[in-house]
């Protein structure tokens, strides 16, 4: 029977031996008789409410019916100063009453389980309802109190092996949360030894840690933190897409949707939903980055000479064209300048005017040339007559 069942039960019980009292000690009246019937009518109807406040109320117009009715029996017999002590006696009664249930109702927040073994049988069952249901003495006790609120582990996963170069660390982020408290309690790997060390660790006795959030906090996330470090290990050295570090940082979404999958799996065994993971940073070292980039940059370094020497042959081109077209335009000078001074013009001085441009320094005049006139061609000799 629930909490509010048995509260129910109980103020009902109180409201009917009330009104069964006064009936029997006043005189017999139809209106009372009605009035009786009405107030039980209500009360009945009242205790079909789920909500708290209406049995409070109705609690407390049981307890003001049992004060009518003590006040009715002691009157007929103690007279006014007994009656007043047999209400103040009944007070403190109900008063303590109503103390030792509310200490015996402990709120149950919506975000966690309270999960309670049954000590003969060993049975386990959870605690429904917006309070924690009282346990039996001896028969039951509660063994744990698990959240179910989002729960959030930044892991540390070092000395990934792959097939080619390793990966020093990698930073993962995992949220998730507990769908079923049962296979928590029972379906965690060597519960027994992980539960000793997480109490250990918090320094706390095990038995009262069992009954604290943060406790069981600790042991999700160790235990997520152990299913996480072999699944990713097995991932990545069996992934045909990522061997070497560069890879795994370039292609961290694929892997990422592996290791969800198979964790998600693995993690359901006790009681975990999988809500998001999320590789944070890959870490390794930059010696192992540069050995696998070495072929890449020698490549890089190639083309990067062969642009340098494209670009310097280019700039020589267009510099040793412009030299010979200023010779070009010194030569024609030269010659138009000997054939406007009457100099006859043959092969050989042709020859000897492009041999004097790459000394001379042309000022315009050509004094050089007309200071050192060159010495005239001898004619060539007659040709003899022919005899007849």
């Amino acid at each position: 029977m629930s909490i509010k069942n048995t509260a129910v039960s109980a103020v009902l019980g109180l409201m009917f031996l009330s009104l069964l009292i006064i009936y029997l000690i006043t005189v017999p009246s139809p209106l009372i008789t009605f009035l009786s019937v009405l107030i039980m009518l209500v009360a009945l109807i009242m205790a079909q409410s789920n909500n708290w406040r209406d049995i409070f109320i109705l609690a407390a117009i049981s307890v003001i019916m049992s004060m009518v009715a003590i006040a009715l029996v002691a009157s007929a017999r103690l007279g006014t100063i007994g009656t007043l002590i047999v209400l103040l006696l009944w007070g403190l009664l109900l008063s303590t009453l109503f103390s030792s249930a509310r200490r015996a109702i402990v709120p149950l927040p919506p975000d966690r389980a309270h999960l309670i073994r049954n000590t003969f049988t060993g049975q386990v069952r959870l605690s429904k309802g917006s309070v924690v249901e009282p346990t039996i003495p001896v028969m039951e006790r509660v063994v744990a109190v698990i959240p179910q609120y989002e729960l959030s582990s930044d892991i540390r996963v070092e000395k990934i092996n792959t097939q080619r170069q390793n990966v020093d660390a990698l930073d993962i982020l995992i949220r998730y949360k507990v769908k079923d408290p049962y296979s928590t309690l029972a379906g965690i790997p060597n519960l027994g030894q992980a539960l000793d060390i997480v109490a250990k660790e918090m320094n706390q006795n095990l038995e009262e840690a069992r009954l604290r959030v943060t406790f069981w906090e600790h042991v999700l996330n160790r235990q997520m933190k152990i299913d996480t470090d072999d699944v990713v290990l097995e991932v990545i050295f069996d992934n045909g897409f990522a061997q070497n570090p560069i890879e795994v940082s370039s292609k961290r979404q694929d892997l990422e949707q592996t290791v969800i999958d198979r964790l998600r799996r693995l993690v359901s065994r006790w009681g975990v939903e999988l809500i998001e993971l999320r590789f944070e940073r890959v870490e390794f070292n930059p010696e192992v980055a540069k050995a696998i980039n070495k072929p890449r940059t020698r490549e890089e370094e190639t083309l990067d000479r062969k642009t340098e020497a494209e670009r310097d042959a280019t700039r020589i081109r267009y510099v040793l064209g412009a030299e010979v077209e200023l010779e070009a335009e010194r030569v024609r000078a030269i010659i138009t300048a000997l054939r406007d001074s009457g100099v006859e013009i043959t092969p050989d001085l042709i020859v000897k005017a492009i041999t004097a441009t790459s000394d001379w320094q042309m000022e315009g005049d050509f004094s050089l040339l007309t200071q050192h006139p060159l010495p005239p061609v001898a004619p060539a000799p007659a040709r003899p007559t022919e005899k007849k």
